[in-house]
């Protein structure tokens, strides 16, 4: 029986792996250990060392390893047990402690800048919540409505691209905002002009696209302009980001249009164009970011006190945190559809992708990431089980009883996680799910293609040969 335990040795200077005696109290070979590490020794005070996982307190050195449950592969830190004993007490004031845990992204004062700011995001806000009101309620003529979206869609993003061009103290923030208001303005403008002048053209049996397709296809179109327009007068990863978003939703809704899909159709199609939106988001990100600081660093270089790689390593995280976040509400709100719908093609799409977003969920490392995603799957695989269960001909109790079990499962594999011991080495996730994963993606595109109509028209063609 090997009576050793292979640990790593961290110290301030090396680190060494080595195999130490698991039953002999630290205290041993602790001297020799710190020697390996180079560990520098005081003449008047020698050091006591002991050793220490990275967020424990030093261990008793009387202790063996077998003792303290520690396994073979584990790291351990060389710790000085006396090098705090003669540090004096800090004492703060409870002031101080509010103060200091006060500190973050949400401490900002109310100062005139901020009112400044503020009053201007309502200002935007308030235009763009005033033409769509009258838009809805038909308050204007369509040629009036349309004349004064378009000016301030055109006089946005132009205000901004004066700020940076005159170089005028306007925060980024602020300038991106100016010029998004250019997105949902100009959808609105071009729907505006496309149900008055194509409208009634859509009514009849060889129209090329119904009148909820024109009204899609308008607004996909003018909001690629605005998003065009946006990144024009205000360069940066937020303009650039929605630009690629409204490209896709642009080439998406066009195809919808021109298919003459209905919603559940449209739902599949849209569900699995995000799901695959979601799979590339890592690299895309990366790919938008590092455009967009290649091209400002073009424009303007960086100044020696300006730290660029942290800069674009805090857009990407922020980036792609929303971009998850948003794919993930399209993905939740189209797997509903699909869910709730007589479609026997559209409930497989909303299961296969349901779990493939469940899959994918434990494959992400962001909290923020996997928390939008797994919501997503679990509200697909949840209407699926509850609310599609009775298009299908189960028994009423079919779908409470599945979720039940689906409950019961999950709560018996998570308690079982949580009370595991934390010595134990920690359990690794197959690489098995992530090809799972896929296959369920794949399924979900042939699935989806059944809803269009596919299948069945391969079907007729293969009779017909």
């Amino acid at each position: 029986m090997d009576e050793h335990c292979r640990i790593t040795v961290v110290g301030e200077r090396r680190q060494v792996d080595l195999a130490v005696p698991a039953g002999a109290p630290i205290a041993s070979y602790v001297g020799t250990l710190a020697r390996l590490c180079e560990q520098e020794e005081a003449d008047i005070m020698p050091s006591a060392w002991s050793l220490a996982t990275e967020t424990t307190e030093p261990f008793a050195p009387e202790w063996s390893l077998t003792e303290l449950g520690i396994v073979d592969g584990q790291v351990l830190y060389l710790r000085d047990m006396i090098a705090d004993e003669y540090t004096e007490p800090v004492v703060r004031d409870v002031g101080e402690q509010v103060a200091q845990a006060a500190q973050g992204p949400l401490d900002h004062h109310w100062n005139a800048r901020t009112r400044t700011i503020a009053l201007t995001v309502l200002g935007l806000g308030w235009l763009v919540a005033t033409l769509i009101v009258v838009a809805v309620r038909d308050q204007v003529s369509p040629g009036a409505l349309a004349a004064e979206a378009l000016a301030a869609g055109l006089v946005l993003p132009g205000l901004a691209w004066i700020a940076a061009e005159r170089a005028w103290r306007l925060p980024r923030a602020l300038s991106a905002a100016l010029a998004l208001c250019a997105v949902p303005v100009l959808a609105l403008v071009a729907q505006t002009l496309a149900a008055t002048n194509w409208g009634e053209r859509m009514d009849g049996p060889h129209a090329p696209m119904t009148s909820a397709g024109l009204t899609t296809c308008a607004l996909v179109v003018g909001a690629l302009v605005g998003a065009f327009l946006a990144y024009a007068g205000a360069p940066g990863v937020a303009t650039a980001a929605v630009l690629v978003g409204a490209v896709v939703a642009a080439v998406l809704g066009c195809f919808l249009a021109w298919m003459k899909a209905d919603t559940v159709q449209s739902a599949a199609v849209v569900a699995v164009v995000a799901f695959g939106l979601l799979t590339v988001a890592p690299a895309l990100v990366g790919r938008i970011v590092a455009f967009v600081s290649r091209r400002a660093e073009a424009r303007r270089p960086a100044s020696r006190t300006e730290d660029t790689v942290a800069a674009a390593v805090r857009s990407a995280t922020v980036l792609l945190v929303l971009w998850s976040g948003a794919l993930a509400a399209v993905l939740a709100t189209t797997l509903v559809v699909l869910a709730d719908s007589r479609s026997a093609y559209a409930a497989g799409a909303a299961g296969c992708l349901g779990l493939a977003l469940l899959l994918r969920a434990g494959a992400v490392r962001l909290v923020a990431e996997v928390v939008p995603v797994g919501l997503a799957g679990v509200v697909g695989l949840f209407a699926l089980l509850l609310v599609g269960s009775g298009h299908f001909g189960w028994p009423a109790y079919a779908g409470p009883l599945y979720g039940g079990v689906t409950a019961a499962a999950l709560l018996i594999y998570g308690f079982r996680r949580a009370v595991r011991r934390p010595e134990l080495p920690p359990m690794r996730r197959p690489q098995w799910l992530t090809g799972l994963g896929t296959v369920l993606a794949g399924v979900s595109v042939a699935l989806t293609a059944g809803t269009l109509g596919l299948a069945d028209w391969l079907l007729d063609l293969g009779r017909h040969m």
